[in-house]
């Protein structure tokens, strides 16, 4: 195998290919949020699941989670892709980012799920933990719902120009 030297500074990318999360928040102004997140992963499962991820704590959904305490992870499909990179491109302090987008009510928080997502979690703020420019937080699960075989269905996120989904060619 024929190895290339990556700069530190970019190291992530070599990690950063997991799937992709909305953040879905409501806002203390009543104004429902959602932001596409990269970094993601489960924190723990015992004695329920955790997850923790990566948010800029300048963003609007920032301030939304330390405000209302909770939030849901919303696992996009794949052809879900033009959703993801809309809601990034973008300020919830600035838009509504539902509009035109069909949503419907999480169960447990006060939260909107965008249709065809493969998967959500329903979930209450645990902590938060600054580190740097960003914040890690952490939450716990208290309702999640999934279709079949979600797994197979999820937006996974590699850079701008490229995202797949398990077994779906790279591009």
């Amino acid at each position: 195998m024929d190895y290339r030297s990556v700069p530190p500074k970019e190291a992530f990318s070599l990690l950063n290919c997991g799937g992709i999360v909305l953040v879905c928040t409501r806002s203390e102004a009543g104004r429902y949020d959602l932001a596409p997140i990269a970094w993601s992963c489960p924190l723990d499962y015992e004695p329920t699941s955790r997850v923790l991820f990566v948010c800029d704590p300048a963003h609007a959904t920032h301030e939304n989670l330390l405000a209302r305490r909770d939030f849901a992870l919303a696992l996009p499909a794949f052809d879900q892709r033009d959703l993801v990179n809309a809601a990034g491109s973008s300020s919830g302090r600035d838009l509504d980012k539902y509009a035109g987008i069909a949503s419907f009510a999480a169960s447990k928080v006060d939260a909107r799920i965008p249709e065809g997502a493969a998967a959500w979690l329903e979930c209450r703020l645990l902590r938060t933990v600054s580190e740097g420019s960003v914040s890690i937080v952490m939450g716990e699960v208290i309702s999640a719902s999934a279709v079949d075989e979600a797994w197979k269905k999820r937006l996974h996120y590699v850079s701008e120009a490229v995202s797949y989904a398990p077994g779906q060619k790279l591009g």
